[in-house]
């Protein structure tokens, strides 16, 4: 028999891993998605060990790494100088020392995984066109309302739906996002289409003054994503922003030929504002059995790679608590005692990274001398209370 009903606004990656998980504990999910397809959205995705662990827990590793790559390297470049500033073993080795695989993913291709995984499982519906635009209590279970009228019961409510949540804004309607003025512009290229030292299993970051890139391949090796980090000052929200090449390439003057090389290869950019969220005070459990998830939760800046794998945490440790039994809200409640502190600590690790990544002058001759100074490894062991994370 199933355990209750749990309704999940918004289908991304935290919200299908939620479902998967949940449902795998014996609830019945209902995932309710804005958009009228589940396309693709966004570009590549890096899953660090932390999340790759989560993803073997729920037995959906290897159908996602089917289309995956598993870097040989993570490489820290000059990016005006086109030399390494350190470099780090991923790999078996880096799988060994933090306990999973580092993989890299294009979007759509974790996406599908996840969607094909969903539909395969029993006691999960999905509805599409159906944005979650409110809720109120029914006796001890939720009324829904989405898109068209819809109206949904649950016994507990999951916002995984976005930076922009409406379940968030009926919980804390003065939690807005905060610009931080900067764009990210994104495209992905044929392998074949750069020189073979660009198009290796290698993820580079390429570091300068005010701006930076980050390389690496997809789609099992058949091309390279890309993602140029520029200042930014147009607010406007969206994943599909068309981009002026012209404009990207104008912030990469004085670059070295290789990063010039990436960045005019593809054929077409799009551009996002980049937004993040303050830390809550709380997740919803407080007002009733209704919590937040992923990016509705703890939006964070790109820089350390850890939105999409946080929201896939975040699922696990949820479905745990719910499966504990008892009261929902009170296993809600253990749910954000769990997270809150956590994402806090990333959040505020990857704001950190903004400023590190961006330095100039001085500031950024000491910053690279240091990075040569110390062991390429030494690069991710700062951040093992990250990657060594397990639920």
């Amino acid at each position: 028999m199933p355990r209750g009903s749990i309704a999940i606004a918004g289908a991304g990656i935290g919200g299908l891993t939620a479902a998967i998980a949940l449902a795998r504990a014996g609830f019945e999910v209902a995932v309710l998605e804005r958009a009228h397809a589940l396309e693709e959205a966004g570009a590549g995705v890096q899953l660090a060990a932390n999340a790759t662990r989560c993803l073997q827990s729920l037995g959906l590793y290897e159908r996602i790494a089917a289309d995956a790559v598993i870097p040989d390297a993570f490489a820290v470049m000059d990016g005006r100088q086109g030399t390494g500033i350190t470099q780090a073993a991923m790999g078996a080795e880096a799988e060994a020392r933090f306990g999973g695989p580092f993989i890299v993913v294009h979007r759509a291709d974790l996406q599908a995984a996840l969607l094909a995984a969903a539909r395969e499982t029993p006691g999960i519906s999905i509805l599409l066109d159906c944005a979650v635009h409110g809720f109120e209590r029914q006796g001890d279970a939720l009324a829904i309302h989405a898109h068209g009228g819809t109206t949904a019961r649950a016994d507990a409510l999951i916002g995984a739906d976005g930076l922009r949540s409406f379940v968030r804004l009926q919980l804390f309607p003065e939690a807005k996002p905060s610009f931080r003025h900067r764009a990210a512009w994104r495209a992905t290229v044929p392998t074949n289409a750069l020189p073979a030292a660009l198009a290796d299993p290698v993820t580079r970051l390429w570091l300068g003054p005010g701006a930076h890139l980050v390389s690496y391949p997809v789609k099992a090796g058949t091309a390279v994503n890309l993602v140029a980090v520029t200042p930014d000052e147009r607010e406007d929200h969206g994943w599909s922003q068309e981009g002026s090449p012209d404009e990207l390439i104008a912030h990469y003057r004085g670059w070295s030929r290789q990063t010039l090389a990436l960045l005019g290869a593809p054929e077409r950019w799009l551009r996002w504002a980049l937004f993040d969220l303050d830390p809550l005070p709380g997740w919803g459990a407080a007002t009733g059995p209704v919590t937040l998830l992923g990016d509705a939760a703890h939006a964070m800046p790109p820089f350390l790679a850890q939105g999409a794998a946080q929201a896939i945490e975040d699922a696990v440790v949820l479905a745990r608590c719910l499966a504990d039994g008892g009261d929902i809200p009170a296993a809600l409640a253990r749910y954000e005692a769990a997270r809150r502190p956590r994402t806090a600590a990333v959040q505020r690790a990857a704001r950190s990274m903004d400023r590190i990544y961006h330095l100039s002058g001085p500031a950024r001759m000491a910053r690279d001398f240091v990075m040569r100074a110390r062991s390429g490894s030494a690069v991710l062991e700062r951040y093992g209370w990250i990657y060594g994370w397990t639920p």
